[in-house]
């Protein structure tokens, strides 16, 4: 049962989400009109791979903080389980994408690295909750898609974090600090999120759960 304190945790992450997701809606709506002025002809010269990072990862982001709900998953596993698909396809397109356009960053190799590590990060972490769950194995499942998530809300994140290190360092070291910044504090709280509290109700695998007597009637 979730505490309130769950529950309020619960609303800002998908409040933030959420407000990510509408923020990276200018991109489709303005165009280059929204773009950084720096990264301006850097964004117009490579348009697709932009947008279909940017879309990817909105449905990513999104559809993410729902496949928490317990009572979500327990009571309408149908629609569960196609949102996870939703978002295991918006997050291995989004990482393709963000792979792509890590090498075009606007600090230079500092923050170039740090995205593309960021990308590689939710391709593994994602492919392995994929395999995971297909493989009937629920507990790990669960444990790989925390951690998916927590490199996939490094688009919020950084958005949070970069006017703050901009102002204190400036255009060029604040964003080449918030490529790393924006993600490595995300996995080291869903490691300890994972140890601490996932692992304290583990899942039976999926044959064991379809394998459990009914109760019998009185």
């Amino acid at each position: 049962m979730w505490t309130a304190r769950t529950k309020v945790g619960w609303g800002l992450l998908l409040f933030l989400a959420v407000l990510m997701a509408l923020i990276g809606l200018r991109y489709f709506v303005y165009g280059s009109a929204a773009y950084f002025p720096r990264q301006r002809e850097v964004y117009e010269a490579r348009t697709f791979g932009l947008l279909v990072h940017i879309g990817a990862m909105m449905l990513a982001v999104v559809s993410g903080p729902f496949q928490f709900l317990r009572s979500l998953r327990e009571r309408h596993l149908a629609f569960h389980r196609a949102l996870g698909r939703v978002y295991i396809a918006g997050a291995l397109v989004g990482a393709l994408g963000g792979v792509y356009m890590a090498q075009f960053s606007a600090s230079g190799a500092v923050s170039d690295v740090g995205f593309l590590l960021l990308g590689f990060g939710v391709l593994i972490a994602t492919t392995y909750a994929l395999v995971r769950i297909r493989t009937g194995n629920v507990q790990s499942h669960r444990e790989w898609m925390t951690r998916s998530y927590a490199l996939i809300f490094g688009a919020v994140t950084l958005r949070l974090y970069l006017p703050f290190l901009e102002a204190a360092f400036g255009e060029q070291v604040g964003y080449a600090v918030v490529a790393w910044a924006c993600w490595v504090p995300n996995v080291v709280v869903a490691e300890w999120f994972v140890r601490t509290r996932l692992r304290r109700r583990r899942e039976p695998p999926r044959g064991e759960r379809l394998l459990r007597p009914a109760p019998q009637a009185l």
